[in-house]
């Protein structure tokens, strides 16, 4: 349901890749017994004793049922694939009617975690002004089909506070009036993803220097600058350069790290 909101599958073609199987571990993680594997590749084989799920392997002669739980190897290659039938795929199409049904599947399985896993719903955002977009500073990116609940959901893990220098500003009395912004890490015209860990909180100035590829959050968890900036030159150069190998403020709840993907994007466009 992730990848369907985000655009990237469609219900009849849900490919077994590595953004699914990833995914998956993002809410294994927060759903897992003691004893439980992350064998994603189980699911996608058994659920074909549902009527609505049938996984296929493409080859040179085409499309074919699936014999076999699929591998990594197949994951890379794109070439095996699900399909998803009505009455399932009806309720996957609009953000309200996959919201009711993931609220359902998690009230019936998963209700001990259910604070924790309705956070990584994306249509979380039907609860707000439908349409509204996302409050930005810097209209750059600015575009009308941001969802209000991406700028809520990215400063409740972060408490509103800047994931580079630590301010932390908000006026509890003006509702929602922050210093901190949502700020995209792939920018929202490329990737159109919403989701919390394709972002980070961050102050307007570090927003700021962070769009225009001046600063990056890496992998590693420290913040990379761009060779362009020199300290002599103004206070805020050198307030930036200051900012290298300093550590990225961490969200709340591990399940919204950000991605690795979206971290990279950013540290291979730094300025240089």
């Amino acid at each position: 349901m992730d990848l369907i909101a985000q655009g990237k599958v469609t219900p009849d073609h849900v490919s077994w890749g590595q953004e699914l199987r990833s995914r998956f571990s993002v809410y294994f993680e927060l759903v897992r017994g003691s004893n439980d594997q992350c064998t994603p590749e189980n699911p996608f084989l058994y659920l074909r004793q549902e009527k609505w799920w049938t996984p296929f392997q493409q080859d040179t002669k085409g499309a074919a049922p699936l014999e076999a739980t699929p591998t990594v190897g197949q994951a890379n290659a794109n070439i095996v694939f699900a399909k998803i039938v009505a009455p399932v795929a009806n309720w996957l199409i609009t953000p309200a009617d996959r919201l009711c049904l993931r609220e359902a599947l998690v009230a019936r399985y998963f209700p001990h975690a259910r604070e924790a896993v309705s956070r990584l719903f994306l249509e979380g955002s039907v609860q707000e002004t439908p349409g509204a977009p996302e409050p930005d500073a810097d209209d750059t990116y600015a575009h009308p089909g941001r969802s209000a609940g991406f700028r809520r959901k990215i400063l409740e893990i972060y408490d509103c506070q800047c994931a580079a220098c630590g301010l932390r500003i908000k006026l509890p009395q003006i509702k929602d009036l922050t210093f901190v912004d949502a700020a995209h890490l792939i920018p929202f015209e490329l990737g159109h993803n919403d989701h919390p860990s394709n972002g980070i909180a961050l102050c307007k100035n570090h927003h700021w220097a962070m769009d225009r590829f001046l600063i990056a959050p890496s992998p590693d968890g420290h913040w990379q600058v761009s060779a362009t900036l020199v300290a002599r030159r103004s206070p805020g150069e050198k307030e930036l350069l200051e900012l290298k190998n300093e550590r990225v403020l961490k969200p709340s709840e591990p399940a919204f790290q950000p991605s690795e993907e979206a971290l990279l994007w950013r540290c291979k466009r730094l300025a240089a």
